[in-house]
């Protein structure tokens, strides 16, 4: 059947209910409202009871197979939703949902959900054979001008009104967390309905809920933006990041970038992208470091990644995230060597 966007979802929802919908993706906040917006459709063409499973290692899944199979003249249209839990489920779980597509009957709207990305799961054997019957939602993470543009939304859907300082703050505050920015602008409806709200008015209501991951603080270092870096790399480290896997990336990326700026020297750049399959789209930020960093500057912060990497495993040292900022601004601009992890514990 379809394919959808989650922003195309209510449209086709208003137009009727499929069999089945199949949901994945790594932004849960999409994700979740795409579930609540099938269950409010549901609700009103005549499915009034809604039924909700765990796919977990424990799941009894002949519970599901009573409940597709439970026709009555007298039963409800039923909901159900089933979340797959597991990031790798067992070979049996796949067999279990090999069954599901000869299950599904005009009594039944079925959603399948989970924060696997779709491309991973649309290759499965069991997302195949329900794919004829379904409508597939991927959910994908959005970028920062899709960011911006869902935060623009939403505010207006709430009657929020935004300054652009806001809205940069406020996006700067939540990036990465969708469920974060949405709660904030429904407070601010609440206290502050229709009223505009500038940045300076806004930061008194607003809690750092940002959310990265580590390749977005690569972006942040590759550009030389060392505040916006440092900012990622505190919240990085406050969602329990390993300072080893931070390291790890900054190493890898640094290694590519020395690969590059040699191949400029020879004038071969756009054969050492593909041979990194570095894509367009990144180039840029790469072009950037390349500028900013000397291959003797690349050596030299190597050496310091070397060092970090040698007192940590030992235990020598004392902060490792004060030590990771200082690798992170040594990536970001070349500084005066006045300390050196190398000569820290000499």
């Amino acid at each position: 059947m379809q394919k959808l966007y989650a922003n195309q979802l209510a449209t086709h929802l208003s137009q009727g209910l499929a069999p089945c919908y199949l949901i994945f993706g790594e932004e849960p906040l999409q994700k979740l409202e795409a579930v609540e917006e099938i269950r409010v459709a549901a609700k009103q063409q005549g499915f009034l009871e809604r039924l909700s499973f765990s796919a977990d290692a424990q799941f009894d899944w002949q519970d599901l197979h009573n409940e597709l199979s439970a026709m009555s003249l007298f039963a409800e249209r039923r909901l159900l939703e089933l979340e797959l839990t597991q990031a790798k489920p067992a070979a049996g779980v796949n067999d279990q949902l090999k069954q599901l597509a000869n299950q599904l009957h005009q009594d039944i709207v079925l959603v399948i959900h989970g924060s696997r990305s779709h491309s991973e799961v649309s290759k499965l054997a069991w997302f195949k054979q329900l794919q004829t019957q379904a409508v597939q939602v991927p959910i994908y993470p959005l970028d920062e001008r899709q960011q911006k543009q869902w935060l623009q939304q939403r505010a207006q859907q709430l009657k929020v009104q935004l300054t652009s300082d806001a809205l940069q703050l406020l996006q700067q505050h939540c990036a990465g967390n969708l469920l974060a920015a949405r709660q904030e602008l429904e407070k601010l409806a609440l206290t502050h309905p229709e009223q505009r709200v500038d940045a300076a008015l806004f930061s008194r209501f607003l809690a750092d809920h940002s959310s990265y991951n580590v390749f977005q603080l690569i972006d942040a270092v590759l550009t030389g933006n060392s505040a916006e870096a440092l900012h990622r790399l505190k919240r990085l480290l406050e969602q329990d990041t390993e300072p080893v896997i931070i390291a790890w990336q900054l190493q890898k990326e640094l290694l590519q970038l020395r690969q590059l700026s040699l191949a400029e020297q020879k004038g071969d750049l756009t054969a050492q992208f593909k041979q990194l399959a570095i894509w367009p789209k990144r180039q840029p930020l790469y072009q950037q470091a390349i500028k900013r960093l000397t291959v003797r500057w690349q050596e030299y912060l190597l050496q310091e990644l070397a060092a970090f990497d040698r007192q940590f495993k030992a235990g020598q040292l004392s902060d490792p995230l004060l030590a990771l900022a200082h690798l992170v601004t040594l990536f970001c601009h070349p500084l005066a060597r006045v300390f050196s992890l190398q000569q820290a514990y000499d």
